[in-house]
């Protein structure tokens, strides 16, 4: 029969509730096991057993979810954080996924989120400047007239105002001194929108 370290229940739990904290999700067992120095076979025998005992819940995975958690999560919504989108011509995507945080459900509501950092000066009359959290709900579909998140070709992407008619999309800036940009034919079926802009959220 194995031993127990009994401090092992703590010291992994410990590290699950500061990751949260740190990283707005839970760590996965390797990196339980950096954080911790146990080894990741230990860290999975001993996160059993601490489901088994019902203090957590944990799917075998990265799903760890600790009363902790739960606590801290209750009337929150999980909004990705991505690093910038081009406010100006669609740009090569280049900025990865970084981390998560959390943000009230009653301010932004229910769905899915991420924010993004706007980068230029096109969406400038929107209230949208260099450097702004741009805050985007995904969706498939746009009303006519919304700010939203485009990816064009699966390569590039951009933030502008939707508009459309029977032969052309419309990606309109809010900047006098720009033009929009017209997307027809074919190439319509080139253009995802990734979701719309609810929220922009700004330094003083």
């Amino acid at each position: 029969m194995r031993s127990k370290n009994t401090a092992h229940y703590s010291t992994i739990v410990n590290f699950v509730n500061k990751y949260f904290d740190d990283i707005g999700r839970s760590p996965s067992t390797r990196e339980i096991e950096s954080g911790t120095g146990i080894s990741r076979p230990t860290v999975q025998r001993y996160l059993r057993e601490l489901c088994e005992r019902g203090e957590i819940e944990y799917d075998g995975h990265r799903g760890i979810i600790t009363d902790y958690m739960r606590g801290a999560t209750e009337g929150t919504s999980r909004v990705l954080m991505g690093n910038s989108i081009p406010c100006g011509m669609l740009n090569e995507v280049c900025d990865a996924e970084l981390e998560s945080i959390r943000m009230p459900t009653a301010l932004i509501g229910n769905g899915d989120f991420f924010l993004l950092r706007a980068r230029g000066n096109s969406m400038i009359n929107a209230g949208i400047d260099d450097g702004d959290l741009v805050l985007i709900k995904r969706c498939e579909r746009v009303r006519e007239g919304r700010i939203a998140a485009f990816l064009y070709d699966n390569s590039e992407t951009t933030l502008k105002r939707f508009k459309q008619d029977k032969n052309a999309i419309y990606l309109i800036p809010e900047n006098d001194e720009m033009e929009p940009i017209v997307i027809r034919g074919n190439n319509r079926e080139r253009l995802i929108i990734q979701g719309e802009a609810i929220m922009v959220m700004k330094d003083l």
